[in-house]
């Protein structure tokens, strides 16, 4: 049994006895599946509760009577925290600082995931889906200036306004959009909303974004618009790239690489050695651009061959890698 299995078991095991248990209860049933016997097992169920302590989950230790062994259980109303009644707006403030923190390194990052974890595991059942119901979260914002405008545009249903080069486009173009949502897909963020110019809901990816996100703040205690009742982000968190996910991409790796061709990026379908020692190899394409950002990594050592968008994709990558070098000049 692996150790966050162990913790997680006997974490779950106290919190569900509803009084104290002794450890030779715990050995026949968070333990019995352990190797260790004895006093080596004793050992370890010591560090076990050392190991939950210092996560904040507080092991309390009681003398049973009349028998005068030792119990031991986690004190539900220390460990879950209490019901909070917080409006829309303060529910998605909490959940953006709490996911601006989660990953970044920072001294804050231990305690928010521990307070998320005693959010997901409240006692009244898990944590409401549509708390939030129009912030999607997977992951770490690149660039929180754009993701704190955009917060604005949610809370206060306001109309949005930014300059975004879409994809195949080699110039951006000013958009005006009513925001509906925000979710992260394969590590980049997305903002989903009306768009002005196209008269439709559309997805913008932030990587695109090439000006700062301006709020309109005309009336500003007045709404720009509502968000339509048929509007499910989690719909619009699975649409296809063009083509489907059945879309495929051929690329060459030099003979250096010819082993490294499947460590990621896209699922592989084929590959065909050729006489110089170089791979051909086929794949099948969900996320262009996650996908062509793979490729580039391998440098000159691997080439795109087709589709041509993907080329061209390839192409306008190392154009702006060029650019921005150049403009730091």
């Amino acid at each position: 049994m692996e150790k966050i299995e162990r913790l997680i078991n006997l974490t779950a095991y106290l919190l569900e006895s509803g009084r104290p248990v002794t450890f030779g209860r715990l050995c026949r049933t968070v333990y019995a599946d352990v190797s260790s016997k004895g006093p080596a097992l004793h050992r370890m169920f010591e560090r076990d509760k050392d190991e939950l302590r210092e996560m904040g989950i507080e092991v309390r230790a009681e003398t049973l009577e009349p028998e005068g062994e030792t119990g031991y259980t986690i004190p539900r109303d220390e460990y879950y925290l209490p019901h909070l009644e917080l409006s829309p707006a303060e529910r998605v403030a909490l959940t953006m600082v709490s996911r601006l923190f989660l990953g970044t390194g920072t001294p804050f990052s231990g305690p928010a995931h521990s307070a998320l974890l005693k959010f997901a595991f409240d006692v009244e059942g898990g944590v409401d889906a549509d708390a939030v119901p129009h912030v999607h979260w997977v992951g770490v914002p690149r660039d929180r200036r754009l993701l704190n405008a955009i917060l604005d545009g949610l809370t206060g249903h306001k109309d949005l306004r930014f300059s975004y080069r879409s994809m195949g486009s080699s110039e951006p173009v000013q958009r005006e959009v009513s925001p509906y949502g925000l979710f992260n897909r394969r590590g980049s963020w997305y903002l989903v909303g009306r768009c002005h110019l196209r008269r439709e809901v559309r997805s913008f990816k932030l990587d695109r974004v090439t000006s700062p996100i301006e709020v309109n703040r005309k009336k500003p205690h007045k709404p720009d618009f509502e968000v339509p009742d048929s509007f499910d982000l989690r719909s619009e968190t699975r649409w296809e790239w063009p083509g489907g996910t059945g879309g495929t991409a051929r690329v060459r790796f030099e003979p250096r690489l010819a082993y490294g061709f499947s460590g990621g990026g896209a699922r592989v379908e084929g590959s065909r050695r050729r006489e110089d020692g170089s791979v051909d190899v086929t794949y099948v394409v969900e996320d262009p651009e996650e996908f062509v950002d793979w490729i580039l990594e391998f440098g000159a050592g691997a080439r795109i061959l087709s589709p041509p968008g993907l080329v061209d994709l390839a192409v306008e990558r190392i154009r702006g890698a060029l650019e921005a070098v150049e403009g730091n000049a």
